[in-house]
């Protein structure tokens, strides 16, 4: 017997970081994008070209924003034309339909304090990630009912921020360390923060501090 999910209320660092997380579980589940950046059909850059996907997929779904910057017709265009110009890869078997369809529902859910689909593909890709097989991206009717402890206690809000800031193929070249976690990058219009202003004396000259010694 399904159960009804009443909204909970939730804060936007919490739902972004769940859905954040989830993202990065269902992209690295997609056995499309898997393949062809670990062959290398994107070139050498192939694991830079997943990382720019997953950056652009996080941009259009803000939370401060009343809703996402495209629709769901629009995401299943943009995963089968950028994996097609940059890997050369044909999606024939439709999977950008279920990866664009539960990205959406992900973000639906994680806005309302319902984190079960998020917490259920990243359970399942880690498992597939430890066990070497091949995760499945699920629909929100494809859920194990009797999941929800497991997923409870091995996912947590600090384990779904890891999980979203780690690579999602492992490191592209030249990078050592996770991507930053942090507020994703300033959009094109938007305001540059404002950079700390030097200290100037009366004729015009800026102030230098030295550091004195204890």
């Amino acid at each position: 017997m399904s159960t009804v999910f009443i909204p909970q209320p939730t804060t936007i660092e919490a739902a972004t970081s769940e859905f954040h997380a989830g993202v990065t579980a269902v992209l690295r589940s997609w056995s499309a994008l898997k393949t062809a950046v670990e062959s290398e059909w994107g070139g050498v850059a192939s694991k830079e070209k997943a990382e720019f996907l997953r950056s652009h997929i996080l941009n259009c779904f803000d939370y401060k924003k009343s809703k996402p910057s495209i629709d769901m017709y629009e995401l299943e265009d943009n995963l089968a034309v950028y994996v097609e110009e940059e890997f050369s890869i044909v999606i024939e078997d439709d999977s950008e339909k279920q990866i664009a369809q539960t990205i959406f529902t992900m973000y639906e859910h994680c806005g309302n304090g319902d984190f079960t689909l998020s917490r259920q593909i990243i359970a399942n890709a880690s498992n597939a990630v430890q066990g070497g097989g091949k995760a499945v991206v699920q629909t929100e009717g494809e859920l194990d009912e009797d999941s929800d402890d497991e997923m409870d206690t091995a996912t947590s809000a600090n384990v779904a921020q890891e999980y979203a800031g780690d690579f999602l193929f492992g490191a592209p070249a030249g990078q050592a360390k996770k991507i930053s976690t942090g507020p994703p990058p300033r959009q094109l219009g938007e305001t540059a923060l404002d950079k700390p202003q030097p200290l100037v004396d009366d004729d015009g000259f800026a102030v230098v501090t030295k550091k004195g010694k204890d």
